[in-house]
């Protein structure tokens, strides 16, 4: 049975993945974000991988866009709110810049998981699934990045109150927190740490990689699978879980 799958943050990263490996299934995709061009892409990507793509431009941010779209689609199986941003907020900074930053690492992280699930979950009937990607910082802090722990942290939060609310209506809310992946965004998280302790760009990812138990980063795709477990429909007991895509850096 072909399966109707929204993704946020579906042009780059973990909701790339997300996207092709479903694609791969025959899926109906329901791709959304900020980048037509790079979601384009992706549709042509998906279409020779065997899946249907429907787009949708907008941001997570965007409560009358993401309502307009929700409109768009009859129904969906499944959703995988997998946009986000990062960047470093240190407390102690200067200006008004990090305070600005702060507010869109929520908005878009935090806030923007909540108005997808809103708009959305109208859509999923008796069996339905959501997954919101946190991230190994919503399981413990780091010095400067504080925008980004409390919003993945909230993620976690947010988990667990929706898997309650929504388990009697039989859709199952989980999250996902990876570690370091090969993104766009990790790269940028190893340029500044780079740029913070005055080495390497390759010193800085070997430092990563060295507190990571499989002493590696993983690939998106890897990611992808964790999320496709969780939306497996055979996957009946997982309520309100956060499955950690980390490599062994949170052991519980």
């Amino acid at each position: 049975m072909t399966r109707s799958i929204l993704i946020t943050g579906a042009s780059r990263g973990i909701g790339r993945a997300v996207a092709l490996h479903f694609a791969k299934q025959g899926s109906d995709l329901h791709l959304l974000g900020r980048d037509e061009a790079a979601l384009a892409a992706i549709a042509e990507e998906a279409a020779a991988a065997g899946g249907k793509a429907h787009l949708h431009p907008a941001s997570v941010t965007d409560r009358v866009a993401l309502r307009a779209a929700a409109g768009c689609i009859p129904h969906l199986d499944a959703i995988v709110a997998a946009a986000g941003i990062s960047g470093v907020t240190p407390v102690d900074a200067d200006g008004d810049e990090v305070d600005e930053a702060f507010d869109a690492i929520l908005q878009t992280d935090l806030t923007g998981c909540w108005n997808t699930v809103r708009a959305f979950a109208p859509r999923l009937g008796t069996g339905g699934r959501i997954v919101l990607v946190s991230s190994v910082l919503g399981r413990f802090g780091v010095p400067g990045y504080g925008a980004y722990c409390a919003a993945k942290h909230g993620l976690l939060g947010l988990t667990k109150a929706l898997a309650l609310e929504l388990i009697p209506k039989g859709i199952y809310v989980n999250a996902v927190a990876p570690g370091w992946v090969d993104t766009d965004m990790a790269q940028v998280g190893i340029r500044a740490m780079a740029q913070g302790m005055d080495i390497s760009e390759a010193e800085a990812r070997h430092q990563a990689e060295s507190v990571v138990p499989v002493q590696r980063f993983f690939r998106p795709e890897e990611i992808a699978h964790g999320i496709a477990w969780l939306l497996d429909p055979a996957n009946t007991m997982q309520v309100g879980q956060c499955l950690n895509l980390d490599g062994g850096v949170v052991q519980v």
